[in-house]
């Protein structure tokens, strides 16, 4: 599978959106599947993730949000769970961060922190990156009629 005439950009309609545009192609160099004319956004696409999949990226912002509250690696998390807030279609961390002698280097706070804020608080790099991996999996989705 290979993508051709590809492009992400930020979707200036919905602040932390991205669209993806291109078209798929086989090894051949046959087109079979693509982003549509007008392209994808991702959020329409997240949304329609089951939870599943959408708490395995949870998870991993989860990791990157504990490395940079706490400035290194070399982390572990106690009393940590992640909770889905399906009214704001978000998901909450809960725990702490603690240094392999157990010691409390922070936590996600009383509240928990939302996905969703740690989302839009990051540059265009950090989400253009993700945004490309997402695409791959979009892609996948689009090629095996799976995407929705």
């Amino acid at each position: 599978m290979n993508l051709q005439n590809f492009r992400i950009e930020p979707y200036p309609q919905n602040v932390g959106d991205w669209i993806i545009f291109g078209d798929i192609e086989d090894d051949a160099g046959n087109v079979i599947g693509t982003f549509g004319e007008d392209g994808t956004t991702v959020m329409q696409w997240w949304f329609r993730q089951d939870d599943g999949f959408q708490l395995s990226i949870a998870q991993q912002f989860a990791i990157v949000i504990a490395t940079e509250k706490v400035g290194r690696s070399g982390i572990n998390l106690q009393q940590f769970h992640i909770d889905k807030d399906a009214p704001n279609n978000d998901w909450l961390v809960f725990g702490n961060i603690e240094d392999d002698l157990g010691n409390v280097l922070d936590t996600y706070g009383e509240n928990g922190t939302s996905i969703n804020q740690f989302w839009l608080s990051k540059d265009e790099q950090f989400q253009s990156g993700y945004v490309m991996q997402f695409a791959i999996q979009m892609a996948q989705e689009i090629v095996q009629g799976t995407a929705e």
